[in-house]
């Protein structure tokens, strides 16, 4: 059931990430959009169709920026200086008890630190478009596709040397997913996907692209010695759940933002769970500056890792933090 979860997960984690609202009233939403500014989130403003405008069209745009510089620092240490902007965008239909949401989330970020070069610490591409029928107050059928990828190659870096890890379409992954999305309340939202199909593409020959993007397998050859397999692409069919929180406190200064994804491949393994798990907390500061952070959790069987000689081992937890201030403007 692994790769059900991440798949799921991410077309889920595409659901919850651009969570539409149904059945709501004008001053509903007015509210929700005024408690988003106000908290500076990075959430996509709901819509209604009661408004007399079925489409509605927004984002916002956030720039990070860190800088440390040191002149005749006793204690050691080098200078460094970190730049992360962000654009998200949608355009959100509604008519009825139809709806259809598309988001694009793009976001990248650059560190340098001392004399040596720029490297990039977060580079995303996420087109997500989404189609649902309400069934009742709580209940929506929802059918999904997400494109996954990134603008520029990734490195793995070392004392002694610097290798290629991935590249733009490098991996690129497709999701596309059916399934009902239990809605409580505006805070919370479950997505069950019974039917999920996951495609896995590399535009790339190199092995450790490759094998980063999980497209490489280990098989026996004739005299039993283990041989690794490079594949360009890999597809799966399996299903998932994607179940997201969001609430604001502190006057609305606070808000968190977490989400579970859970993806398992039906054909092969099914009891190895991919699972994406991510939290975003922001602290409106003043105005438009806010204080971040950001905790992202990765584990995908197929994703195995490299050791210092290249050899291949096995997937691992993999782990992410952020902390900053960010100026962001909403439109």
């Amino acid at each position: 059931m692994k790769r059900l979860y991440i798949s799921v997960g991410a077309v889920w984690m595409a659901l919850q990430l651009c969570p539409s609202v149904h059945g709501q009233s004008d001053a509903s939403i007015k509210a929700a959009k005024s408690t988003a500014a106000a908290a500076g989130l990075k959430k996509y403003q709901k819509f209604s169709g009661n408004d007399g405008k079925p489409w509605l069209y927004g984002g916002d745009v956030t720039l990070s920026f860190a800088s440390t510089s040191l002149s005749n620092w006793s204690g050691g240490g080098e200078d460094q200086i970190s730049i992360a902007p962000a654009v998200n965008l949608y355009a959100n239909y509604k008519k009825g008890k139809r709806t259809w949401e598309n988001y694009g989330i793009f976001n990248y970020s650059i560190q340098k630190n001392g004399e040596r070069k720029a490297v990039k610490n977060s580079d995303n591409i996420n087109l997500i478009t989404k189609i649902g029928q309400q069934i009742t107050p709580k209940w929506f059928y929802t059918a999904s596709f997400l494109v996954c990828t990134q603008f520029s190659p990734g490195f793995k870096y070392s004392a002694t040397d610097t290798v290629r890890v991935s590249d733009f379409l490098a991996p690129v992954s497709l999701f596309l997913s059916i399934g009902v999305d239990y809605r409580p309340n505006n805070n919370i939202s479950v997505v069950m996907s019974p039917l999920m199909g996951k495609a896995t593409y590399a535009r790339s020959d190199d092995m450790l692209v490759l094998s980063n993007a999980g497209l490489v397998t280990t098989e026996k050859d004739s005299s039993g010695a283990d041989v690794k397999i490079p594949h360009k692409s890999r597809y799966e069919l399996g299903g998932g759940l994607v179940a997201s929180w969001k609430g604001n406190t502190l006057k609305n200064k606070l808000s968190c933002d977490t989400q579970v994804e859970l993806f398992s491949n039906y054909a092969k393994q099914p009891e190895n769970i991919d699972v994406t798990w991510r939290v975003i907390a922001k602290y409106l500061i003043y105005k438009n500056i806010s204080f971040d952070l950001r905790f992202d959790l990765l584990f995908d069987d197929d994703k195995k890792t490299t050791d210092e000689n290249g050899q291949l081992r096995g997937a691992k937890i993999q782990m992410k933090n952020y902390v900053g201030a960010s100026l962001f403007y909403q439109f």
